[in-house]
C-alpha cells in the first residue's frame, strides 16, 4: 500500500508498505478521506507537540471503512464507515478518571505518536473508531474532530443567547465556531480575519459583521460596533500576531476569552485588562467529549463543511496538496486527501 511519511526535518515522501494485519482490539480500515490539518504542516517542519514520534505517517482527520476485524471485536462490522477520534489512553490515571483522557499520563495519539491516515490502509484500536450515520458524508466525517475542537472550547465557558461574540480567525475552526455559536442561539457574531473570501463564508454562516484586519484595526472596529461595551465572548482561532491582546482589549466586563490557536512562539500580553475587567481566560486544544454532539449537528444540518472543505486531492498528489495548504493557494481553507 501507499503511505506518506515525514521525519520532521521538512521532508515528506512516499513509501510502499505492507498492508497492516489487525491484532486483538484492532480493526483494519481503508482510508476513504483524510483532512490536512495545520498541525500536519507543523509536524513536517518538526513543530509538532513534544510527544511527536518520528518518522511518522501524519493524519488524524480520518474517514475510513472497516475491511477486517481483529480477534474478539463485536462493536464494529466489516463495511462500517467510521470516523477517527485518535486518543489511546490508560483509563486509570487521575486525568482519565476525571474524563480528561486527552491529558492521560501515558497518552498515545494517532497522527502524532502512532502512524495516522496519510495512507491507504491502517489498523487502528477499535476504541478510536466511531461508526458513522448514513446522513454524514465522508468530508463531514473528516471534520468531526476539527469542529469538535471548537465545541470543546465553547463548552469550557457559559454562553447565553443574548451574548455578543467575536471569532478571531476564519479558518476551519473559526468558521465552525460561527456555526456553533449560531446553534447555541447567539446571533450577534463578529468575525475577523485577513482574507475576504473566508470572511464571506463566515457571513454566509451567520456572522453579522466581518472585519478585514489588513484594512481596519479590529479593536477600534469592535469598539465602534459595540458602542464601547465590548464583547461577551471572544473565540480566538488564529494563533498568530497580537490576537491575544486584541481579545483582551475588546472583551467586555466579566467577558470570556477562549484561546484555541497554536502559536509559533511565545507572546507578550498585558494582564491589566484581565484584572480590571475580571475576564475569564481559558485554553482549549482538543475535541474530547464533543464528537457525538458534532455528529448530531452534521446529521441535522446545523453544521456544514460547505465552503470550508474547499479542495480534494488524490493521495498521490500529496506534495501539491500540502503546498496548496502551506501557501494558502487557490482560496483553500481545508483540503482533503483521497487515498
Amino acid at each position: 500500500m501507499r503511505a506518506i511519511v515525514t521525519d520532521g526535518n521538512n521532508d515528506i515522501w512516499e513509501e510502499d508498505r505492507e498492508r497492516p494485519v489487525p491484532g486483538a482490539g484492532e480493526a483494519l480500515v481503508r482510508v476513504r478521506a483524510v483532512g490536512i490539518c495545520g498541525s500536519d504542516i507543523g509536524l513536517i517542519r518538526g513543530e509538532g507537540p513534544p510527544w511527536t514520534d518520528y518518522p511518522l505517517v501524519p493524519g488524524h482527520e480520518v474517514c475510513a471503512e472497516v475491511v477486517e476485524l481483529g480477534p474478539g471485536i463485536d462493536s464494529l462490522s466489516v463495511g462500517d464507515r467510521v470516523s477517527l477520534h485518535g486518543f489511546v489512553y490508560c483509563g486509570t490515571c487521575r486525568a482519565c478518571r476525571e474524563g480528561r483522557y486527552y491529558q492521560c499520563t501515558s497518552l498515545e495519539e494517532i497522527g502524532f505518536t502512532i502512524d495516522g491516515g496519510y495512507r491507504e490502509y491502517a489498523a487502528f484500536p477499535v476504541e478510536t473508531l466511531r461508526p458513522l450515520e448514513d446522513e454524514i458524508n465522508d468530508l463531514e466525517a473528516t471534520q468531526i474532530d476539527s469542529a469538535g475542537c471548537t465545541l470543546h472550547a465553547l463548552k469550557r465557558v457559559e454562553t447565553s443567547f443574548t451574548d455578543t461574540a467575536a471569532v478571531f480567525g476564519p479558518g476551519s475552526l473559526g468558521l465552525f465556531g460561527v456555526q456553533l455559536l449560531k446553534a447555541k442561539g447567539i446571533d450577534d457574531i463578529v468575525l475577523t480575519g485577513l482574507h475576504d473570501e473566508r470572511l464571506a463564508v463566515g457571513e454566509r454562516y451567520g456572522a453579522v459583521e466581518s472585519i478585514n484586519i489588513r484594512e481596519t484595526d479590529p479593536a477600534n472596529a469592535i469598539d465602534d460596533y459595540t458602542d464601547g461595551t465590548g464583547i461577551d465572548l471572544c473565540l480566538e482561532a488564529a494563533g498568530a500576531g497580537d490576537v491575544v491582546n486584541t481579545c483582551l482589549t475588546v472583551a467586555g466586563t466579566q467577558g470570556s476569552v477562549i484561546l484555541t490557536g497554536v502559536f509559533d512562539g511565545s507572546r507578550e500580553i498585558d494582564p491589566n485588562d484581565i484584572v480590571a475587567k475580571e475576564l475569564e481566560v481559558v485554553g482549549s486544544v482538543t475535541a474530547a467529549n464533543a464528537v457525538d454532539e458534532i455528529a448530531a449537528l452534521f446529521r441535522t444540518g446545523d453544521l456544514s463543511v460547505d465552503g470550508i472543505v474547499t479542495h480534494e486531492f488524490d493521495l498521490a498528489e500529496y506534495e501539491t496538496a500540502l503546498e496548496t495548504v502551506r501557501n494558502r493557494d487557490d482560496g483553500v481553507i481545508k483540503a482533503v486527501l483521497r487515498p
